[in-house]
């Protein structure tokens, strides 16, 4: 089925992003979220864990680019880090050997 737009969803934005999934399993049963208000990621989402939400995010990246797993690693590890870097260290923050990065197709279009 194609999405559709539901008036009460249309209403709570932009307070939220009112989102909601419907998954059919095999057998026709339904499973549904119900309206999520404020998903993960969102400002006034508290229950997401976010730190770790956005560390397997740059890990997944880091793998696209990064052909040995120690220097992905250490490249994540100064994002991770970089609230607490001086501002030397986050001058820093992108130098390491472009040479060993993979070879690879846009990911975003």
């Amino acid at each position: 089925p194609s999405p559709t737009a539901a008036p009460e969803f249309d209403a709570k934005y932009p307070d939220g992003i009112p989102t909601q999934i419907d998954i059919t399993i095999k057998g026709g049963e339904t499973i549904s979220s119900g309206m999520v208000m404020y998903p993960s990621g969102h400002a006034r989402n508290t229950a997401a864990d976010l730190d770790n939400i956005l560390l397997h995010k740059n890990k997944m990246l880091g793998d696209i680019v990064f052909s040995d797993s120690a220097a992905r690693e250490t490249f994540v590890n100064r994002l991770v880090e970089m609230e607490s870097a001086s501002p030397a260290e986050v001058a820093k923050l992108y130098e390491f050997d472009w040479n060993s990065m993979r070879s690879h197709h846009c990911i975003d279009g």
